[in-house]
């Protein structure tokens, strides 16, 4: 009797443990899942951060980094994240394996239509792309919408072999993300026409020649020639720098007054900031730093005093002869 209790007893316990058992296979379960569909939404887009500067890099190297809806979802998610940095000062934009990017993916253009893509880059629309200093490190293939993302950033660094242009025009897509706009203001209106109508392809040179590169390259320099720039820029006070950018911008691409108001906002937003930056900027200027027109070591310690004096320094030139020469006999 006391046997058949005991084994009642255990079976009573073995049941109740079972179903804690279940949930918790079913939790970890579950958040294998998640882990799972994290890693493969974060599998198309590389953000790396290097102090101030941050490398958005396009990772799919097998379609010439097309975009697709994952990969424009999660773009506009680091985009976003990249302003709400304030410790962030300029974006670089890469295409890994030698090409920045090739426009939307062809097959799920096919598969789904060019509504819900469009819909999915809403978010390259802005003009300017962000308020921060953005700059494109154009390799390889930047056709269609690649094309339109390199024009989206205030600043492209060019390789020599890269190649470039409305690659859409061969299938009818339109200029989706304000590229045609864009690409007047940089080259002028009948460059701008002549490419955008006949979707003829430039190289990087010609890209270079036509004013849409700040820098033109050689083939696998592109991504180190743009942090060069951009570590060139986090040096600057950015509040100045940002409305000066702004208003270059707008002047250009944001004719509408609603835009134009929003920009104006948030320049006027930056200027508090700006004039504490402009006394902070004089002090070391007073100090020595940036004096005679120089760009390098701006935000570090003052120069020595040597190089604070603005005496010239007196150089006396002896004239010295000829030495005599042995006459021939």
């Amino acid at each position: 009797m006391r046997f058949l209790i005991k084994q009642m007893c255990l079976l009573s316990s073995t049941l109740r443990v079972r179903p804690i058992m279940a949930r918790n296979y079913a939790k970890d379960a579950q958040k294998k899942n998640e882990e799972k569909k994290e890693e493969e939404v974060r599998k198309n887009i590389v953000v790396e951060k290097f102090d101030a500067i941050v490398t958005l890099n396009i990772d799919r190297q097998k379609t010439r980094n097309s975009l697709d809806i994952p990969t424009l979802n999660e773009l506009a998610l680091a985009l976003d994240t990249f302003e709400k940095d304030n410790t962030a000062k300029v974006l670089v934009i890469n295409g890994e394996g030698g090409s920045f990017c090739s426009g939307f993916d062809v097959d799920e253009l096919v598969e789904k239509g060019y509504n819900p893509l469009k819909d999915a880059s809403a978010r390259l629309l802005r003009r300017p792309l962000c308020d921060k200093p953005t700059i494109a490190a154009v390799s390889g293939y930047a056709v269609a919408e690649g094309f339109e993302l390199a024009l989206a950033c205030d600043l492209r660094i060019i390789e020599d072999t890269a190649v470039l242009g409305c690659l859409g025009r061969r299938f009818g897509l339109p200029q989706g993300m304000f590229g045609g706009r864009r690409l007047t203001s940089l080259i002028g209106l009948s460059r701008a026409l002549e490419l955008l109508m006949t979707g003829r392809l430039i190289s990087g040179a010609e890209a270079h020649q036509y004013g849409l590169g700040s820098k033109l390259t050689t083939t696998g320099t592109a991504l180190g020639e743009s942090i060069k720039l951009a570590k060139s820029l986090v040096k600057f006070p950015q509040n100045a720098l940002i409305m000066d950018k702004l208003a270059a911008v707008n002047s250009q691409l944001n004719p509408n007054s609603e835009e134009s108001m929003r920009d104006e906002a948030v320049m006027t937003s930056l200027l508090g900031n700006a004039i504490e930056d402009i006394k902070e900027g004089a002090k070391k200027f007073q100090g020595g730093i940036g004096k005679h027109g120089k760009f390098y070591k701006l935000s570090e310690v003052p120069l020595k005093d040597w190089e604070l004096e603005e005496t010239v320094e007196e150089v006396q030139v002896s004239k010295q002869t000829k030495p005599d020469v042995d006459k021939k006999s």
